[in-house]
């Protein structure tokens, strides 16, 4: 029985999942570097950072750090650098923030932050006057035993209670005579490195993998390496599993499959390279990160792809072709949006809908014209038991919406990751070749019929030999037949 396989512009799902994932890319960087002027930007959210909750048995080491150097060219202009809580951002996240006064913006600010002369009851460290000296401490580091070595200054900040993120802004604004905001007349340029760290610089030994990371990602290199290594186990099966087959050529549904997982072992590859680099550095390989992505989200299409196919009776020995577009193959990546806040998460929910609808309704057309009441059973667990992949991504986009950003990142890696781990599992313990359920595969049934001779030379020897062991035996039979006629 053959098979037709249409899918038009195949690379157009490559194009599409890259432009997505560029656009939802997140901002990773916690070694920030770069240089910022007040003439084309009054106010400038430099990051954006999740810190830990102190540990009350070691405060000092547990708590969060900014450290870094803010030097410049210029003389005479002044400006602030300031480190506020997500609860006070809201003001500067405004498209008109750049347009409102200092005082206006700053006034909540005013309430928290401590300044020497003017904001004496303030209780945050969390701003320094820029730029620094060149090559001195800033004005406000009284105490240099404090300051973090090769840095002007050094911020540190507590959460007693629960992690929360904070933004590192610069403005061009600052305290007059009469401790009123003002903005600066004259231009600031900034030149500014800074490292953000959850924990004390000096003893980021004590964990590696969560020392350089925001709150979010930390750990989630060894929630990469773990499933790396889950990956290459079941890659190796599914390669003893070819072997076992002793097929002169490796089925189609063993190639997707093979496909698939090198694929996701590829991209958990490359992200393991980008975490374990950037646990060093604070930045990261961000090439390893986007093409590792790719290739990850590549890999769910495939399965997606292939549970599809297997409905529709590919391999399965029911239909004889097959229609498929690839619009119906595009994945996401449900940490970097509100899957119900967005049009993009719209489209996500409708196409895995369509997903499983397809998929559903398939496997049911397939039970239904099935006459073998065994290989029935056998298609309504396999249609059970992969209906609730397809379903999960849905139930999981719910969940998420209610769980906090700092949160779920990991919550929706580990999910959606061991998710497609246990499928991909269960597709290679179905395809083994001493399963007892592999006779319902049609290319099982059919392969020890089949010879693939190595050239055309000897698919005609062996022609010719059969035509005269055939001329041989109807000579000996005619032979046989007059002598006993006699």
């Amino acid at each position: 029985m053959s098979h037709y396989l249409s899918i038009h512009s195949l690379s157009h799902i490559l194009l599409f999942e890259l432009i997505y994932y560029i656009i939802l890319q997140r901002s990773q960087a916690v070694r920030i570097v770069g240089t910022w002027s007040s003439r084309t930007d009054r106010f400038s959210i430099l990051a954006k950072f999740g810190f830990q909750q102190i540990d009350p048995l070691d405060a000092e080491h547990s708590r969060g750090f900014v450290y870094g150097n803010v030097s410049s060219d210029t003389v005479g202009a002044r400006g602030v650098l300031l480190i506020v809580p997500r609860t006070l951002i809201n003001g500067f996240l405004d498209k008109t923030a750049g347009e409102r006064p200092c005082d206006f913006l700053l006034k909540n600010i005013s309430l928290l932050a401590f300044e020497a002369k003017c904001l004496p009851n303030g209780k945050g460290d969390i701003m320094r006057w820029i730029p620094c000296p060149a090559g001195k401490l800033c004005i406000e580091e009284d105490m240099p035993g404090k300051v973090v070595n090769g840095s002007q200054m050094t911020l540190r900040i507590e959460e007693p209670s629960t992690p929360q993120y904070w933004y590192v802004l610069v403005a061009a604004c600052y305290l007059d005579s009469s401790c009123l905001w003002k903005s600066s007349v004259k231009e600031i340029i900034v030149h500014y490195d800074l490292w953000l760290t959850n924990g004390s610089p000096a003893m980021r030994y004590l964990n590696p993998f969560g020392h350089q990371f925001s709150f979010e990602e930390q750990n989630s290199a060894e929630i990469y390496m773990v499933l790396f290594i889950l990956y290459v186990v079941v890659g190796f099966c599914q390669w003893r599993s070819v072997v076992l087959c002793n097929s002169a050529s490796v089925f189609p549904r063993h190639q997707l499959l093979n496909f698939i997982i090198l694929l996701e072992t590829f991209g958990l590859a490359l992200h393991c390279l980008n975490v374990i680099t950037f646990s060093f550095d604070g930045q990261g390989v961000l090439l390893a990160r986007l093409f590792g992505e790719i290739a990850r989200l590549m890999s769910t299409c495939l399965l997606c792809l292939l549970l599809i196919l297997l409905s529709c009776g590919w391999s399965f020995g029911s239909s004889s072709k097959i229609l498929l577009h690839p619009e119906f193959f595009v994945d996401n990546v449900l940490q970097d949006i509100d899957i119900f806040k967005s049009w993009l998460g719209y489209a996500v929910i409708v196409i895995r809908m369509l997903q499983t609808l397809w998929f559903l309704v398939q496997i049911r057309r397939l039970i239904n014209e099935e006459i073998d009441e065994q290989k029935a059973i056998f298609l309504a667990h396999f249609g059970a038991g992969f209906l609730v992949w397809f379903v999960h991504v849905l139930g999981l986009g719910i969940i998420a919406s209610f769980v906090s950003a700092l949160w779920r990142f990991k919550m929706i890696l580990v999910i959606t990751t061991v998710a497609n781990f246990a499928a991909v599992a269960c597709l290679v313990h179905l395809f083994w070749p001493t399963n007892s359920n592999r006779h319902y595969f049609l290319a099982d049934i059919t392969s020890h019929r089949r010879f693939v001779l190595a050239n055309d030379d000897e698919g005609d020897a062996f022609e010719n030999l059969l035509i005269s062991d055939s001329a041989d035996g109807d000579t000996d039979s005619l032979i046989s037949g007059v002598l006993e006629s006699i």
